[in-house]
């Protein structure tokens, strides 16, 4: 394959070039994993929560970008009925790490397992808890698409996107397997559907309790430009243009992120909590329960809402009496005690946040100079609410906050906030692209002298899932050659 193409291509899908063009003497290419059978190709970028954030789940509008760095995932077949993934991570020389999953294991019976049995099966060796995504996207796919498959494949799971940073890591995984298993099937499914499937699998398999605001992201995103999704389930509202001379990165706190974890979690159920009382409410005054809690406006809810709710309710308390909190992806523990009032309130006034945000956006591409600045102080009060009513912000991600308020509007740095998840992960960080060059170096580094590890910083944006389609890679004469499918 010509080297002049390489430039064009996404970073990952270079590499991944490069490493199949290696012969098969070079065991740090490809050699033992792919024979010379075709090969199909699909990759996804991470994404930057720039607003809305955990805000998904309760129905609110959200503002998203994809990052230029993702995930290539690249599909073989096999002739026996075997499904073998391996995963390496670029950027630095590592070590892959591998499973095989005999797709027996998929099965009960004379049919398809259910998700208990995959996600068990996941967790029963935590060296290879990991393959939840990829599986778990598999299994997903077979079950809820009807799909058959004779024989199993290799699948490489190539990805220059650190794990639990908080810029959509396991989304990356689950919509590039389903896209490449997409491709290789002929399936033809669209955007919504890709992200829907792969939001299942990290419910049901993974476990984790997620909107689909990171699948969506990153399946419908294109380079260059911020994705408006209104998440009732999940839609596509429109394009948010990034206003000239300014851009959207994100800066690596170090502390692990998880959605699965109890942080997050609570939060949940504490906003489902909410919204069940609200309803109890309305009932009574016989009005129609609330679908999502983002159809309240901020003064509803602090008029009508607020003064009936708890600060916060012991797990059995609240099913003694109202039996169930109508999230089918958390259960409430009888024994734990959970906020209420700021998980409820959060994504009530986030809504109205990220609304007031996008259109600071377009009137800044207006030419309202100002506006650049109201939008910087939306994502900093998405960051206090994160802070002060979910309680899902570090010490760590706050010194990042405050680093980037410093220096403020003066500098050329508009906002900054926590993203995603919270409980650590990445700091998404609005500014002119001038000062962005400038000040993100100095930050990292003022960091790194308090936690002693230097932080990624992620930047610059390329294509999402559909935008990018596939590859197909087929072995000649001179060798391996990639075309769009």
């Amino acid at each position: 394959m010509p080297p002049a193409s390489l430039p064009e291509l996404p970073f990952e899908v270079a590499q991944f070039e490069r490493l199949l063009s290696k012969p098969n003497s070079d065991t740090t290419g490809f050699a033992g994993f792919f024979n010379s059978g075709e090969i199909w190709v699909a990759r996804v970028p991470a994404r930057l929560d720039v607003m809305g954030g955990i805000a998904d789940y309760s129905g609110a509008n959200v503002c998203e970008a994809v990052l230029g760095r993702g995930v290539l995932v690249a599909l073989q077949p096999r002739t026996d009925r075997t499904l073998r993934i391996r995963t390496l991570q670029l950027g630095s020389r590592s070590l892959p790490v591998e499973t095989r999953i005999p797709m027996e294991y998929f099965g009960s019976g004379d049919g398809l397992g259910d998700y208990a049995g995959i996600r068990e099966l996941c967790q029963a060796n935590p060296l290879a808890s990991w393959a939840a995504y990829a599986g778990g996207s598999i299994f997903t796919m077979l079950k809820e698409e009807g799909v058959k498959l004779q024989y199993g494949f290799s699948m490489l799971l190539l990805s220059a996107v650190p794990m639990n940073v908080g810029i959509g890591s396991s989304a990356t995984i689950e919509v590039g397997t389903l896209a490449c298993l997409n491709a290789y099937l002929g399936l033809r499914l669209d955007a919504g559907r890709i992200a829907r499937l792969g939001q299942m699998a990290e419910n049901h398999v993974v476990g984790a309790p997620c909107g689909i605001m990171d699948q969506l992201t990153i399946t419908v995103g294109r380079k260059g430009r911020m994705t408006h999704l209104l998440c009732r389930p999940g839609s596509v509202v429109g394009e948010i243009e990034i206003p000239a001379g300014t851009g959207f990165v994100g800066i690596n706190s170090l502390v692990r992120h998880s959605v699965g974890g109890n942080p997050y979690g609570d939060t949940r159920i504490g906003a489902f909590m909410g919204k069940r009382i609200i309803n109890a409410l309305r009932a009574r005054t016989g009005r129609g329960g609330l679908d999502y809690l983002t159809q309240l406006t901020p003064d509803e809810f602090n008029t009508e809402y607020l003064p009936h709710l708890p600060e916060s309710l012991v797990g059995s308390e609240f099913l003694a009496k109202y039996r169930t909190h109508d999230d089918p992806v958390t259960t409430i523990q009888p024994d734990a005690t959970y906020r209420v009032v700021g998980p409820t309130r959060h994504p009530i006034e986030e809504n109205e946040r990220v609304l007031r945000f996008m259109e600071a956006l377009n009137a800044a591409n207006q030419g309202d100079a100002a506006a650049l600045v109201t939008a910087g102080e939306c994502m900093y009060g998405a960051h206090a609410s994160y802070r002060d009513n979910c309680r899902l912000s570090t010490a760590e991600v706050d010194f990042l906050v405050e680093a980037v308020r410093k220096r403020g509007a003066e500098a050329g740095l508009f906002g900054a906030k926590i993203t995603g998840g919270g409980t650590g992960g990445t700091v998404a960080v609005f500014g002119r692209t001038d000062a962005l060059k400038l000040h993100l170096p100095q930050i990292a580094l003022e960091y790194s002298r308090r936690v002693g590890a230097m932080p990624d910083i992620f930047d610059g944006s390329s294509p999402g899932a559909v935008e990018f389609g596939a590859r197909r890679y087929l072995f000649g004469a001179t060798g391996w050659a990639g075309s769009q499918v």
